[in-house]
């Protein structure tokens, strides 16, 4: 058979099998997309219907309960109550009662649907009190007369509502049919909403209902939706409420339940609060149905059931049914001929291009027929524009191949590619220099050169859970740790490895990709990190403490000096009070040594000759440490000065000495030595907390023991001891390590077992303005008659200053934080002196309260006074110069002079070099 004739009677049979597909394919697409859409908009009139409804119904509940709040429903309680006059206003129940149906009346000429009130009462079986209906002349509203009042507490709305629970104040009743009105046959559709009325003790004293007309409301509904639909409410029990009928509203007439006239229905609803299906009616139509449900105000139970014929909905559908038969016809013979005409059109020119196609098969160049036309033309270009870009794309491949290998030989980390039988197959140069040519891998010669280890550095690493081996079974990682030793004597080089497979087309196992990343550096750095983490997190915690325990010692420095003047004819007692003032200096000097590893200890830094304070140093350690131990110093020439707290170094020296006494138990040598050094920025980058620039270098060299290397981080925590219990507290090398750091320092410390150990202290240089001589001693302590504003959190401190004052003959007035100190100035008291604690409670310190108010009372003369001083010494010239600083614990000379200091104008010329600090010693 001929080309033409098989392309004809193709093409014929794919426009007849085309159009009947779409013709179907339409008709129950279209039914299938207008069923649903239209189930969904029934759904959702329902559900507008019972919303709309559910509106009224909230808006009837504040009605009634609005109304229930009305002043006479009280007066009414408490005259009946009270045989028939209120006793509050004196006024009758009568009075009452009328005053009441005004206000009902008023209501209800402003909201027409409100079709009655009633009030009704407890007693007498539940006797109506008042009602107020529209049973006037033409539908006026009147007070129904006392005559026609009925009982009703046999009513399933009155039994109900004295029923309520606690929390629920309206009972809602059931829709209902009421009495026609007007010249309407038709029953008015009703609906009750009444609440319990309580005494002012909480007893039920009797109910209000009030009676809503319904059609305004659902004929708003009605009006708002389709009417083209037939609408019935339902309650929650299956009976028929109301109907929606050929646009009028009625009270349903229907007696059956609902779920047995639409079984299908009911049984698609289930538990669901709502549904929507295509059923049949009971009366044998077939229709689309909805139905909603649910619980509304006062826990009426409602829903609406909403039927549209199924014929209107799927009547797009069936016209064009219709209209594909029509088509498919017309279609068909118009296929015919086309078909016919194109088939030869095309015939030649294809067998051209099938020519072309097979010449490329034989020499992979492709020549376009000439002669060709329209699409055949096109297809013949687009088929040599196919061919040149695959060989541009092939090209481009092997030259991002070339440029990937070049990148992967480059890189930083190391990359090694594996087949399914974990054999290498490729590695990049870092790999091999990590691991080794492949052909070693896993072999006993590899495996005792190499070894791994967990992310610990010390723990074995089995087989079986190497990155390669877990890699071999096809598992997916990120970075997983390990360490790597070529050599027992090799530094550990730890790496993270990541994996991912390489799948084969057919989604087997093809073999894996490994990437393995040196973090040795990064391990380091994280190490050094976490230890000055640690050491900043003890030194808050034992900075904290020791500004408490300076309060405290503050009491017991001035209460020990108070007792020992009243013993002092009682030489038995005396001596007591001697001892108890010792051990109170032993404790402020173990809370000054916390405060310098907390680096909070307050320093007076000036410019020292190092060379001489080491050569004091030298010579007190002789005649200290014995003669099994050779202390040498040699002075170095054109040493610089360091800018240091002279008394805080020559402690820091001497700690060191006697840790390495320690450590030389049979004598040794111990070496001074000083010297200049310049650390560069590559130097302060590799350590924390260290500025490149011109140091003086210290260093005590000791002939000892050393410090194995799993406790030599930890030789500067505070209470870190390796002594018997009883031979040490663990504070020496923590509060060298503190002052060096308060000082902008660095310390450096060098062990080897069986060695010595050298501990290098980093001070920086003094300029030559810090060269600062000694204060003048101060003059004789003295007291004075002046007013002084005391501000101290702590109340032990805050009783023992105010005693001292009072002995010294001041007037004092105290304050336990910033803002009561702030409240008593603002109220104008006078005083001549702040005197102030630094910390305070309430989230305003000393310093803070102080500048506060020199702006209220520029000329304020302050004393401060500190369990602890934060942060780096203050440099001269600062914007606090001229404020005096007595240090906690202090005695009451050193009280009293410091007042005299602030009071009598010497802070400023006392200041000129610094902030003045006494230390109460």
């Amino acid at each position: 058979m001929r080309l033409s004739v098989r392309l004809t009677l193709a093409m014929t049979a794919l426009v007849l099998c085309a159009v009947a597909a779409v013709g179907v394919l339409a008709y129950y697409n279209i039914g299938r997309a207008v069923v649903p859409a239209e189930l969904a908009r029934l759904a959702g009139q329902a559900k507008a219907r019972l919303g709309a409804f559910d509106s009224i119904l909230r808006v009837l509940h504040s009605e009634i309960l609005a109304a229930r709040t009305l002043p006479a429903h009280q007066g009414v309680i408490r005259a009946v109550r009270n045989g028939g006059v209120d006793p509050q206003d004196n006024l009758t129940t009568a009075y009452w009662l009328l005053h009441l149906g005004e206000a009902y009346a008023g209501q209800m000429r402003v909201k027409s649907s409100i079709a009655q009130f009633s009030l009704v009462g407890i007693a007498d079986g539940g006797r109506e009190l008042l009602r107020v209906d529209r049973a006037g002349p033409a539908g006026a509203i009147r007070v129904v007369p006392a005559a026609e009042l009925d009982r009703i507490g046999d009513h399933e709305a009155f039994e109900r509502t004295i029923a309520l629970p606690p929390g629920q104040d309206v009972h809602v009743s059931p829709i209902r049919a009421g009495p026609s009105q007007g010249g309407d046959a038709l029953p008015v559709p009703m609906i009750s909403i009444s609440t319990l009325l309580r005494t002012p003790a909480g007893e039920p004293f009797g109910i209000l209902v009030l009676d809503f007309d319904l059609r305004p409301t659902f004929e708003r509904i009605r009006a708002a939706l389709d009417n083209s639909t037939t609408v019935y409410f339902v309650d929650a029990g299956g009976r028929y409420l109301l109907d929606l009928l050929e646009g009028r509203v009625r009270p349903s007439g229907q007696t059956g339940r609902w779920q047995d006239d639409y079984p299908d229905l009911a049984k698609a609803l289930g538990d669901k609060p709502g549904t929507a299906t295509v059923l049949t009616a009971p009366d044998g139509r077939r229709v689309a149905a909805a139905i909603v449900t649910a619980k509304l105000v006062g826990g009426l139970g409602v829903g609406v059931i909403e039927t549209e014929n199924f014929s209107k909905i799927i009547a797009p559908a069936t016209a064009l049914e219709n209209t594909s038969i029509t088509v498919a016809l017309v279609a068909a013979l118009v296929a015919v001929l086309l078909s016919a005409l194109l088939s030869r059109s095309l015939a030649r020119p294809v067998a051209q291009i099938t020519a072309a196609v097979d010449d490329f098969t034989r020499t992979g160049r492709i020549a376009v027929p000439e002669g060709l036309s329209g699409e055949t033309r096109t297809l013949a270009a687009a088929f040599a524009h196919m061919t040149a870009e695959i060989d541009a794309t092939t090209a481009a491949l092997r030259a991002k191949s070339e440029q990937l290998d070049k990148i992967i030989a480059s890189m930083a980390d190391a990359l090694a590619v594996i087949d399914a039988d974990g054999q290498r197959v490729f590695a990049n140069p870092p790999c091999i220099a990590l691991f080794g040519e492949a052909a070693e891998i896993g072999s006993e010669k590899w495996k005792r050169k190499y070894k791994r280890f967990k992310a610990d550095g010390v723990t074995p690493m089995p087989d079986d859970e190497s990155p390669s081996s877990r890699a071999r079974r096809g598992e997916s990682f990120d970075n997983v740790d390990l360490g790597i030793r070529h050599a027992d004597d090799q530094p550990l080089i730890q790496l993270v490895a990541s994996s991912r497979p390489i799948d084969n087309p057919d989604g087997s196992f093809g073999g894996a990709v490994i990437v393995y990343r040196d973090i040795t550096a990064l391990k380091e750095a994280e190490r050094q990190l976490r230890q000055a983490q640690k050491m900043q997190v003890i030194g808050q915690l034992t900075g904290g403490v020791a500004h408490d325990l300076n309060n405290i010692l503050t009491v017991l420095t001035g209460g020990v000096e108070i007792l020992a003047d009243g013993v002092s004819d009682h030489p038995t007692l005396k001596d007591v009070a001697l001892m108890v003032d010792q051990a109170v200096t032993r404790a402020s000097d173990l809370t000054h040594g916390l405060l310098s590893f907390a680096r909070k200890q307050p320093l007076q830094p000036r410019s020292i000759d190092v060379n001489a304070l080491m050569q004091e140093t030298a010579r007190l350690l002789r005649a200290t440490l014995g003669g099994d131990i050779e202390v040498a110093f040699d002075p170095e020439p054109d040493l610089r000065r360091a800018l240091a707290d002279p008394s805080q170094l020559s402690s820091a020296l001497i700690n060191l000495a006697i840790n390495a006494r320690d450590a030389m138990p049979r004598g040794g040598r111990l070496r001074l030595a000083a010297a200049n050094a310049d650390l560069d920025q590559v130097y302060a980058d590799q350590h924390d907390e260290v500025a490149a620039g011109r140091y003086v270098v210290l260093s005590v060299t000791d002939t000892g023991i050393g410090i194995p290397a799993a406790i030599r981080d930890r030789v500067f925590e505070p209470f870190f001891t390796t002594k018997a219990v009883g031979e040490g507290t663990g504070l020496g090398l923590s509060m060298v390590y503190g002052f060096v750091k308060q000082s902008d320092g660095h310390i450096e410390i060098c062990s080897d077992q069986g060695v010595g150990t050298t501990v290098r202290l980093y001070l920086p240089c003094a300029a030559a303005q810090d060269d600062v001589g000694d204060a003048d001693a101060p003059r004789r302590a003295q007291g004075g008659r002046e007013t002084i504003l005391v501000v101290e959190d702590d109340l032990l401190v805050r009783s023992y200053v105010m005693t001292d004052l009072a002995a010294l003959g001041y007037t004092a007035h105290a304050a336990a934080t910033a803002a009561q100190a702030m409240a008593l100035v603002y109220d104008e008291l006078e005083f001549d002196l702040l005197f102030t604690d630094v910390r305070l409670s309430g989230g305003i310190d000393g310093r803070q309260l102080a500048e506060t108010l020199r702006k209220h009372r520029p000329h304020l003369k302050v004393l401060l006074t500190s369990g602890y001083k934060a942060g780096t010494p203050r440099q001269p010239g600062g914007p606090e110069d001229g404020v005096l600083m007595l240090e906690k614990p202090y005695r009451r000379a050193e009280l009293a002079r410091m007042l005299r200091l602030a009071l009598d104008g010497e802070a400023a010329a006392q200041a000129s070099d610094g902030e003045v600090r006494l230390r109460g010693r």
